[in-house]
């Protein structure tokens, strides 16, 4: 390893440019103490000259800068532009080379008349199928997620054996690619998958069945897919709260002879209300954005942001009015969101205040 750094900078002026540095930075902070500190007081002399410079209240918003600068331009600046697409026709991304539109996009969304040639508009059936779609997705995911992640929480909260490893379970499909998710569940559901096959040498199916295209059973198996990859990430989550409950009152109950489904319901769930609050909002939200994994395994029905992917060209031609149509769309689905954003602050000060 040594040889390779040695090679990489061999005949460049890094390393003089960095013993300069340090050198520079023990005249400048003239350290004290042991070897180790005045090495690292050498190394970050700058942040100890603006603090002397700027003085301590300011340098936690000197950290904070890059921070929102990052998040301005990948936050703010896209919603701008979304909004700037909203109002605009043309195949272009460049502004310039679009028309002003105003409110034609969000009329071309909803209307039932097509406003540029006067016939019946096709483009509002889409996406209120698409939102339809969506929302029978989030009423029946959301739920099945809150409660399998309870239980599931509930279970490794208790002193059972191997616990850190059945915790390291469920939280493993998390941090797995949502393509790798799909595309793993496509091969067990694929018509010549392992589920149809093995059901089929069971006798329980006489022909196989494309899971993933077929009607009846695609929404179930986006369903399952998704709580299955997600579950973890929502379980830790209330796992942190079900560990913040103080234990006094568990030992308390058992000594007034209380079982233990009068505890569950008398203290661990009003208790962890505000936790599973975040957690019902937060899935609500996630579920709504539903794409990856579901783009992944190439389910029968279309997801929200499925059919912005689609009406914004980004796969297959543009056309003149698209980008403007899938902007608009996400646009209204990013009100939704915040309204539910807005709502989750408002209950978790509410459970605050009570």
């Amino acid at each position: 390893m040594i040889e390779a750094l040695t090679n990489a900078f061999s005949g460049t002026f890094w390393p003089y440019a960095l013993v300069a540095y340090v050198i520079v930075g023990f005249f400048v902070t003239r350290p004290t103490g042991g070897f180790g500190s005045r090495v690292m007081s050498a190394v970050g002399w700058p942040i100890e000259v603006l603090q002397q410079a700027t003085g301590s209240r300011v340098l936690p918003y000197m950290f904070l800068i890059p921070n929102l600068l990052i998040f301005g331009l990948y936050t703010f600046a896209p919603l701008f532009i979304n909004i700037g697409f909203a109002v605009t026709d043309g195949q272009s991304i460049n502004f310039p080379q679009r028309e002003f539109s105003g409110t034609d996009n969000f009329e071309r969304l909803t209307s039932d008349v097509q406003i540029d040639t006067g016939g019946e508009n096709r483009e509002d059936d889409k996406f209120q199928q698409a939102v339809a779609d969506t929302i029978i997705f989030v009423i029946f995911q959301v739920p099945i997620m809150i409660l399998f992640a309870l239980v599931t929480a509930l279970v490794l909260n208790r002193d059972i054996r191997g616990r850190a490893f059945w915790r390291s379970v469920f939280f493993y499909p998390v941090m797995l690619s949502p393509v790798v998710v799909g595309f793993l569940w496509t091969l067990i559901l694929k018509r010549t998958g392992v589920l149809s096959l093995t059901l089929m040498n069971w006798g329980i199916l006489d022909e196989p069945i494309q899971w993933l295209s077929d009607t009846s059973w695609s929404m179930f198996w986006s369903i399952f897919v998704y709580t299955w990859a997600h579950l973890g990430f929502y379980m830790l989550i209330l796992l942190a709260g079900l560990q913040a409950i103080p234990k006094d009152l568990y030992e308390a109950a058992k000594m007034d002879g209380a079982p233990g489904w009068r505890m569950l319901w008398r203290i661990t769930l009003p208790l962890l209300m505000p936790t599973l609050l975040v957690v019902t909002i937060l899935s609500m939200i996630k579920a709504f954005q539903a794409f990856e994994e579901l783009y992944a395994m190439q389910v029968r029905w279309i997801s929200v942001v499925s059919y912005i992917f689609e009406t914004s060209g980004l796969r297959g031609q543009p056309t003149a009015h698209g980008l403007g149509i899938a902007a608009t769309a996400s646009l209204l689905i990013a009100i939704v969101l915040m309204i539910l954003s807005l709502l989750q602050l408002w209950l978790t000060a509410r459970q605050t205040r009570l």
